[in-house]
């Protein structure tokens, strides 16, 4: 536990979490825990964390767990996984339209994965008719929620949060040096080795050695890194699109502009005028490579091009690595991507998936390091690359993610 000066309670909690029964079952909880500064707290009603200029405060009620001791390691795991789901540093979990809502989904997803025993706790059990289910992330339960409220008659309610600690922190604004704080986390997760160790279970299911609520610290470090941050590399979309939507500016009636064969019957018989893309915007397909060869800063600066490609663009996310993993419609943030194996570019291009969206277009965002279909599809592709020199695919327009040394980030890549 950090501490300024000799602190009774921390060191009574480090001498807690120092024990052969906790620590060879958490020894990555029992690494963040150490990060933590300690303070006596009667006020909350078991405990509480919170985030100040950049420091990590576990808040505890001390009488309340001479009463119930039964729930110390538990509770003491819930707040690891507010930590390192990002519940109290991350902006997206903020200013909600239903925060009661978005309360419910940050329970559930800190209560997933604790075997140990907590007061009352809320599950993803209790929520199976609205939607939701095991490994879900919390945005996703989040929408889920708010999906199936907005289904029903008016006056429908669901049960009210019910926490296994105080959160008053969920009234706070992100605090501006939360960074210093989650710098020290990922130090954490990069420099503890992975024990071959039992791990926390997920209620009533076991779960793999070596994990914290769930994820492997590669996956916990992917969600902290950040994307909304200005892109790196420049790409003219505008001018990539043109392409896509050139089947667009095509002419169609109006009674806006006089027939040519019956001019004096304006309003009667229409005029032919000609369509522009910008009317509409048009549809694309993103595929996403998810393989492990793109590296985490490869997949942000994917998700700060997307940002901007969806101002001018209707966009449908597909992530790919050697298999399809999901798709769903861009609203507005790159979830935790889902893959991480091998490269395959070729089930993007499958004729049942392009049916079933018949995009405009479609830009896939890859290394290029995977096989690619032989022919090109009906559909134009731009092919977004971080690697160029690893890709030899003759087909579809390219364009550079990432530029070289030599050139200035003014004069950033461009479509061609």
């Amino acid at each position: 536990m950090s501490e300024e000066a000799p602190n009774p309670l921390a060191r009574w909690l480090f001498d807690y979490v120092a024990t052969p029964a906790f620590v060879a079952k958490y020894p990555y909880y029992a690494a963040i825990l150490s990060i933590l500064r300690v303070v006596d707290d009667p006020s909350v009603e078991r405990m509480a964390l919170t985030l100040h200029e950049g420091q990590w405060y576990l808040h505890i009620n001390v009488p309340a767990f001479a009463a119930e001791p039964q729930f110390l390691p538990g509770i003491l795991l819930h707040e690891i996984h507010h930590m390192v789901l990002g519940h109290l540093s991350s902006a997206r979990y903020r200013d909600a339209a239903h925060p009661e809502l978005m309360s419910i989904a940050l329970e559930v997803s800190a209560n997933e994965y604790i075997a140990e025993p907590l007061p009352d706790p809320m599950t993803w059990e209790l929520f199976q008719k609205q939607g939701l289910g095991p490994g879900q992330s919390t945005l996703e339960r989040y929408e889920r929620l708010c999906a199936w409220m907005e289904a029903q008659e008016e006056g429908v309610v669901l049960p009210r949060p019910r926490h296994v600690d105080s959160h008053r922190w969920e009234e706070q604004a992100p605090p501006p040096s939360s960074e210093q704080a989650l710098t020290r986390l990922r130090n954490i997760l990069r420099d503890h080795p992975a024990p071959d160790l039992p791990a926390p279970t997920r209620r009533g299911q076991a779960s793999a050695p070596g994990k914290i609520a769930g994820k492997l610290p590669a996956q916990i470090l992917e969600g902290l890194e950040r994307h909304d941050t200005p892109p790196q590399a420049f790409i003219d979309w505008r001018r990539a699109l043109e392409r896509f939507v050139s089947d667009r500016n095509r002419r169609v009636a109006s009674f806006r502009r006089p027939s040519r064969r019956f001019p004096q019957r304006i309003g009667e018989v229409p005029g032919r005028t000609l369509l522009h893309w910008q009317s509409e915007l048009p549809s694309l397909l993103v595929a996403i490579d998810t393989s492990m060869s793109m590296s985490r800063s490869e997949l942000n600066e994917v998700a700060r091009q997307l940002r901007r490609l969806a101002l001018l663009a209707r966009l449908t996310i597909v992530e790919c690595d050697t298999e399809i993993q999901r798709v769903y419609a861009f609203e507005g943030d790159l979830r935790q991507v889902r893959g991480r194996g091998g490269t395959d570019l070729r089930p993007v291009f499958a004729e049942a998936l392009l049916q079933a969206h018949r995009p405009h277009g479609i830009v896939y965002f890859t290394d290029g390091l995977g096989p690619y279909p032989p022919h090109p599809p009906a559909v134009e592709t731009l092919w977004v690359l971080t690697r160029p020199e690893n890709f030899e695919c003759d087909w579809g327009r390219k364009a550079l993610l990432a530029w070289p040394a030599s050139h200035s980030a003014k004069r950033g890549p461009r479509s061609g």
